[in-house]
């Protein structure tokens, strides 16, 4: 589970920023580090990173980073 305090250890404002940073960890070819950013999320925060994957980004991620996102958790089974 992330905490209010584990997003204040990384400086971000938001889950949403962290949904950011597991998105572009994966852009940035560091795959190992987002998988475990995304297993430390609790089930009900992997749900809202996934529906936040599906539904869009801030406003630094376009339509691709968001297909591969999708893509790269899928296909390394990190969702199931």
């Amino acid at each position: 589970m992330i905490s209010k305090k584990d997003l204040k250890n990384y400086e971000f404002r938001s889950l949403e920023n962290y949904f950011d940073y597991i998105s572009e960890s994966i852009i940035n070819g560091q795959t190992s580090q987002a998988k475990e950013l995304f297993n430390k999320l609790n089930r009900q925060q992997k749900a809202q990173a996934l529906k936040y994957f599906i539904c869009g980004f801030g406003e630094y991620c376009d339509d691709e980073s968001r297909r591969n996102t999708l893509k790269f958790l899928i296909n390394n089974e990190v969702i199931l």
